[in-house]
């Protein structure tokens, strides 16, 4: 049975909070600028913001909108004309509303209960799956269907990397309709047409950011009067319950504006049960209209996302659809965590709606939407193709699996490079797919940095007692193999570069980290100087424990200091020394001390494994470190760590140093120790009471350029579409040059598009020292157009007695694919306008679900002289084209007044039959491209019908299986003159 993938959510409304400042005098501070900082009022402070400009569909009418960034997270948007404004902005976890009222600015706040699920009123279908095959707790089967059928479950996969996540080069914009109801546009837009668009363009900014940053691709508005209900008698819903507008709501959409007029729908009205629904994946599919989202921005993107594709993400929401790839309630936008901070995809949400991209790829790349690349399908967008390269992981630098204690934190460090020069973004989500229960850390939104920690943290509870924070780690003495994705992207420059399209384009790297039994790797203690608190200078002792059966007994570690409770470690205290379990090292002389009270400081020490993930912590409880008064202070010390090239690094400086001891000279040694990879300072002063105090230099090597450039060995494997599974090729040898030890990973992944349809994507990355990564691949598209053939087809025919029908044959068939088929057949008769009809049907279907139904009638007419059976009938073809005549190439028209004819019926056999077109302009070309049903190219001639050049059934395009002639469905696109003027045309063609 198939069930809709309907997805809730709950909310209310309460609180106001003013502001005492004009909108004239906001909208005057923005004017024509496209950068501007502007400082929003909220619960009596003010909150700084950096504003910028986004194109919107009504710019034309006068609006402009804007988005808003906060420490480089995106955190509003905001639309406005010449008198009226209205944003949202998101801090602290909760969402802030602004609009005018009496020409004063007015902020208002909203709190939430967000729920979203598939059983959520109780209306689920029974899942189809054996309940062997459920996964834990029965939570979600495995294989749920949407409305459309579209297949969750994970396919048993060919590889080890069993999902590849598919980059487009092409920027995909999709018509976006909101429908805003009669309660919707006096209840939240306050009657006010301006309110309404203002609404509408700062939604379409803020999902363009969204989307054009992570998914790639953009929203337009459908600038229609007849989707805003501005009358009570016009009313669509009357505060209906969400699941009836769901039902509706694409219905309502085509009624509205036409089919033909939007790719994609929201619903926005006050329902009675103030809930929120969406389809899953029907952007690319017929109910396209299916999304109910209420006024708040990541409640419409989280919707949204459903629509493209994407489940939820959580563990803990409810039997609802989930990829069960975050713990608890999740932290990305396809999860429950209430935060609108959490304006992001995760890699298992984008990886999820990329796939169906990949799967549903056809694009039209004109916006009038007349040239269609691809094979046809529902719901086709505009696009525009990016020439944007995708960024390479270093995966010399990572490996496939780590091995790591119980409770022991871990941290990756993520190099990659861009061809474009392009910034990046860098994230480690854990893709433990449909596992129950199997998620453990957090998917944190990406970061320009690519150093990516995962550890307990602790928070104060109702007693002032610290305690761990739930789900954010494993529990105290859990093992288990959890999977990661690492990856990178390009998408924080947005959709556009330069004026042209920039799709955000991924890599991703799939490990494991294995948690055993063993030791945990913690820092156990850390000596201070003297009366139990630390000096800057003085040395310290760390001890930590360590499993030298996990580590190995030539392990190294690198021992760093935060005086910021982590945020950065501004000091190394020291690197390359055993993982031995102690060392002795100073005490940073530059640490910084609070703002107020220098003697106390945010200070952690940390302890990492070189060439591993592990780490540990001391003090991760994040009290403050206190300190004691320095016994000697040094003056003039340089940055305590810096990277330079190693041809330049800086002259040492003067340093100097003061002390409270005025007996003698402070004497200062300088020592320089050369590493592979870095040069040590050191600065040790002494003074003539005793005292000692030590300064440190870490002065790191830049890597050096790579100076070899790596490419793949011709010839290497070309897309193909192939039409049964046993023309798959197998995996090409892939070979590359241009550097020492080469290392080359493959990745591929078989995925199912619809019953009849798969693609089998294929990856190669090659990476050697000194150069950068490579990236190939190849996709092969897999579908079997051809129907079963019948070994005869019996004429129909008319006789003169019952003793005359013939008997019913015994037809067999034969499949391209599957070979011999069983042919099912069945008999019936009626009487019509007094004679006797006879029917004989044979049907017949092969696995991918093509069918052949052949019909034999024959008719009893006592009155007919001799039986006559009617021409002997051919297989048909599905779908059936509507060839025209047939041309006669020794006598064709010449007539200069005659209609353009196109003949696209195709034999192979009959010479006679072959693509034509006819009266045309004779002294003008005629170009001719044919696809398959895949989209892939099998023909082309850009001088066609030139010397007697004709397409009878046979590609001339590289990479087509077979090369040899085609048979069945295929699309042609001609472009020809007639009468002086250049046309374009497109159809169907049948081969056989």
């Amino acid at each position: 049975m198939k069930i809709s993938r309907l997805l809730l959510l709950w909310f209310f409304v309460a609180g106001t909070i003013n502001a005492q400042q004009k909108a004239t005098e906001v909208i005057r501070l923005f004017g024509t600028n496209s950068s501007v900082q502007w400082n929003v009022p909220i619960k009596g402070k003010s909150i700084s913001l950096s504003w910028q400009a986004r194109p919107n569909s009504l710019a034309q009418e006068g609006f402009r909108t804007f988005v808003a960034y906060h420490n480089g997270n995106f955190a509003g948007t905001l639309s406005m004309n010449k008198s009226t404004l209205s944003g949202e902005v998101w801090h602290d976890g909760h969402s802030y509303f602004i609009n005018t009222e009496n020409g004063m600015l007015k902020v208002t706040t909203d709190k939430e209960h967000f729920t979203c699920g598939t059983c959520a009123d109780g209306q689920c279908s029974q899942a189809t799956t054996p309940t062997s095959q459920r996964l834990p707790m029965q939570i979600a089967p495995t294989n749920a269907m949407t409305a459309r059928g579209a297949i969750l479950h994970e396919e048993a996969l060919p590889s080890d990397d069993k999902r590849v996540l598919y980059n487009t080069n092409v920027l995909r914009t999709y018509r976006l309709a909101m429908l805003i109801d009669y309660s919707f546009y006096k209840e939240r837009c306050y009657g006010d047409i301006n309110k309404v668009k203002e609404f509408m363009t700062k939604v379409e900014a803020g999902l363009n950011e969204v989307c054009g940053r992570e998914i790639g691709c953009q929203f337009a508005l459908v600038n229609d009067p007849r989707l805003i209900i501005t009358t009570k008698d016009k009313e669509i819903y009357d505060h209906p319950v969400v699941r009836e507008v769901l039902n509706r709501a694409t219905s309502d959409f085509n009624n509205l504006i036409d089919e033909e007029n939007y790719d994609a729908g929201i619903v926005f009205s006050i329902y009675s049960d103030n809930r929120g629904l969406a389809h899953l994946g029907e952007i690319t599919g017929k109910l396209k209209g299916g999304c109910i989202a209420n006024h708040e921005f990541y409640i419409i993107l989280h919707e949204l996302g459903h629509l493209l594709g994407s489940a939820h993400t959580f563990t803990i929401g409810g039997a609802t659809a989930s990829s069960h790839t975050e713990p608890d309630r999740g932290n990305s936008i396809m999860s429950y965590i209430n935060d609108p901070n959490g304006t992001y995809f995760s890699l298992p949400s984008i990886y999820t709606i990329r796939n169906r991209t990949n799967l549903h790829d056809a694009y039209y790349s004109d916006k009038a939407r007349t040239q269609l690349v691809g094979l046809p399908q529902d719901n086709i967008p505009y696009g525009k193709v990016s020439t944007n390269r995708a960024p390479v992981i270093q995966r010399s630098t990572l490996k496939k699996e780590y091995k790591l204690p119980k409770n022991t934190y871990f941290q990756f460090n993520i190099e990659a490079t861009d061809p474009d020069g392009d910034p990046l973004l860098y994230m480690a989500h854990q893709a433990d797919f449909n596992q129950f229960g199997k998620a453990r850390f957090p998917s944190n939104r990406p970061t320009e940095s690519n150093h990516i920690e995962f550890y307990q943290p602790y928070r104060k509870n109702g007693y002032n007692e610290w305690e761990p924070v739930p789900y954010k780690f494993t529990g105290k003495n859990e093992t288990g193999v959890f999977t990661f994705w690492l990856g990178v992207c390009d998408g924080k420059i947005g959709a556009y570069k330069d004026g042209k399209p920039h799709v955000a384009l991924y890599d991703v790297y799939e490990t494991k980290v294995n948690i055993v039994e063993g030791t945990p790797f913690k820092i156990t203690s850390v000596s201070k100087s003297s009366a139990g608190k630390y000096k800057r200078g003085k040395e310290v002792t760390i001890n930590w424990s360590v499993d030298k059966n996990i580590f190995g007994n030539d392990s190294k570690v690198r021992i760093l200091f935060s005086d910021d409770y982590g945020k950065t470690y501004r000091h190394i205290l020291a690197d390359g020394v055993p993982n031995n379990g102690r060392a002795t090292v100073p005490f940073p002389v530059q640490a910084k001390g609070l703002s107020y009270n220098d003697h106390f400081i945010e200070g952690i020490f940390k302890v990492e494994v070189i060439d591993h993930i592990a780490y540990a912590i001391f003090n991760e409880k994040h009290s403050h470190t206190e300190m004691l008064t320095s016994d000697i202070t040094f003056k003039n010390l340089p940055e305590p760590v810096i990277t330079v090239k190693k041809n330049a690094v800086p002259t040492p400086p003067t340093v100097t140093a003061d002390s409270y001891c005025r007996r003698g000279n402070i004497n200062i040694a300088f020592s320089e120790v050369p590493h592979d990879t870095y040069l040590l300072r050191k600065w040790v002063a002494t003074n003539a009471c005793g005292d000692k105090a030590t300064a440190q230099q870490f002065i790191y090597y830049e890597k050096e350029a790579p100076t070899k450039t790596l490419h793949f060995v011709a010839p290497l494997p070309e897309d193909k579409h192939v039409q049964c599974r046993g023309d798959i090729p197998a995996k090409a040898e892939v070979k590359a040059e241009g550097g020492d030890n080469i290392h080359i990973d493959y990745e591929e992944e078989f995925r199912e598009g619809d019953r009849k349809s798969y693609k089998l994507t294929r990856s190669w990355i090659a990476y050697a020292d000194g150069a950068l990564p490579i990236r190939y691949t190849q996709q092969i598209f897999l579908r079997d157009t051809q129907k079963p053939v019948l070994s005869s087809y019996p004429p129909s025919m008319t006789v003169k007695s019952d003793a005359d029908v013939p008997v019913r044959e015994n037809l067999t068939a034969t499949d391209n694919c599957d070979g011999a088929l069983q042919v099912v057949s069945s008999q019936s008769s009626e009487d019509k306008d007094g004679k006797k009809i006879v029917r004989y049907v044979w049907f017949v279907e092969d696995s991918a679900h093509n069918e052949n139904r052949y019909e034999q009638v024959i008719t009893i007419d006592s009155n007919a002289q001799n039986p006559q059976p009617q021409p002997n009938p051919q297989p048909q073809p599905q779908p059936q084209p509507q060839p025209q005549p047939q041309p006669n190439p020794s006598d064709p028209s010449k007539s200069p007044s005659a209609a353009l004819i196109i003949y696209n019926a195709v034999s192979t056999t009959n010479p006679e039959n072959y693509f034509k077109v006819e009266n045309a302009d004779e002294d003008r070309p005629i170009s001719l491209l044919i696809f398959d049903e895949m989209g892939l190219k099998v023909y082309e001639n850009n001088h066609y019908q030139q010397n007697g050049d004709y397409f009878r059934g046979y590609p001339n395009v590289k990479g087509v299986v077979g090369s040899k002639r085609l048979a069945g469905t295929y699309f042609y696109v001609v472009t020809y003159y007639f009468k002086g003027q250049q046309q374009t045309k497109k159809g169907i063609l049948y081969v056989k």
